[in-house]
């Protein structure tokens, strides 16, 4: 049980290493939660900050998530006691407790990002075919309608009905619980965006523009 704590611990200390936020301690510069959308993921920070720095900001969140994964929940323990998880069961523990640094950074007073890049870390490690029909759909959503919170809303459903489907054991299977949760909470945390999707307030992204300049 020690061991499956400590390593759930050090996973939510690793997503508590908010990108943006890091890269705004070094680089100097606005905070990216009180500019633009107030959001410290890499959307935000292409807006504000430009692609340089909005693509340091996305390596950092996409490999924490996977350092967490594979890396802490991988670890060989002396000894070790995880007996109470499956393999596959504690990188997906390990998973929910970095997206859950990220949104909520003890470093940063608990005032995070969305988790979307953290996310796709995860599941970078967790379930590759899986994140590939979530980016699928979210590449898709987003050219369609330009709204990139209505595409991470629909990349992680996309990605728990993939997991329902593909995941040996259905509902008992640790990768289709934790794209459940994941999507929950998807939706949770861009329930701003839903907000202004409905009354038609939302920020329109014009990909083509922005990575032409």
């Amino acid at each position: 049980m020690l061991e499956i704590l400590v390593k759930l611990l050090i996973s939510y200390l690793l997503g508590s290493l908010m990108g943006g936020l890091v890269l705004g301690k070094v680089l100097g510069g606005a905070d990216l939660r009180t500019v633009g959308s107030e959001s410290a993921g890499a959307t935000n920070a292409l807006r504000t900050r430009g692609k340089g720095f909005a693509a340091g900001v996305f390596l950092i969140d996409i490999l924490k998530g996977l350092a967490a994964v594979t890396i802490v929940a991988g670890f060989a323990w002396p000894g070790g006691d995880t007996a109470l998880l499956s393999p596959l069961a504690l990188s997906a523990a390990c998973g929910v407790a970095a997206v859950l640094g990220h949104l909520y950074p003890v470093f940063f007073g608990f005032r995070g990002g969305k988790g979307v890049a953290t996310l796709l870390g995860t599941m970078l490690g967790l379930s590759p075919a899986i994140l590939g029909v979530a980016l699928a759909v979210w590449v898709v959503i987003l050219l369609a309608s330009g709204y990139v919170g209505l595409a991470s809303i629909s990349a992680g459903v996309a990605a728990a009905l993939a997991a329902l489907f593909w995941s040996p054991g259905a509902l008992n299977s640790p990768i289709t619980i934790f794209c459940l949760l994941m999507a929950v909470l998807v939706i949770y945390t861009h329930r701003s965006n839903i907000q202004r999707l409905m009354d038609g307030s939302e920020h329109k992204f014009d990909v083509w523009g922005k990575f032409r300049k």
